[in-house]
């Protein structure tokens, strides 16, 4: 049986998801920043301390908080960086993304074991979030959806 040329071609990909990942990197990376300015100081309060990438790591690699300033501000600047090039659908920014997620989200998983391991479980929640932005920001970069929008398959 034969289909009409018109019924034979796939729907046009929607860049919807595209967009949706950008904008759920973009706020991930928004947060980040936030939790690296309002302690770059090293006075913020310890909930917000919580957030910053890499500060459960610190105390044995440097023994202050500039190491997790510096991490969380690499990380926030980077994904700034990389998002608007996954906009224009380049596929190394997406894989990138996906990196950068990835690694995020297992340090803040990784941080909220280690807080609540340490009787710190009022602290968890901070970290606790930033892995389910992180994690939702990288599996959406990796959803099938994504892969069409950014291939423009029509």
């Amino acid at each position: 049986m034969s289909y009409p040329p018109y019924l034979s071609r796939p729907a046009p990909a929607s860049p919807l998801p595209l967009y949706a990942a950008c904008g759920v990197f973009t706020a991930c990376a928004l947060v980040s920043l936030v939790f690296a300015l309002v302690n770059w100081n090293g006075d913020g309060q310890a909930r917000s301390l919580a957030g910053v990438i890499g500060i459960v790591l610190s105390g044995r690699i440097t023994g202050n908080i500039d190491f997790g300033i510096s991490a969380t501000m690499t990380v926030a600047c980077t994904t700034f960086t990389l998002a608007p090039l996954l906009l224009a659908r380049l596929a190394f920014a997406r894989w990138a993304l996906v990196f950068i997620g990835a690694v995020v989200t297992v340090y803040y998983l990784y941080a909220v074991g280690y807080l609540v391991s340490h009787d710190a479980v009022r602290l968890a929640g901070v970290p606790a979030v930033a892995a389910l932005m992180w994690g939702g920001a990288t599996v959406l970069a990796m959803l099938p959806p994504t892969t069409r929008a950014l291939r423009r398959m029509r």
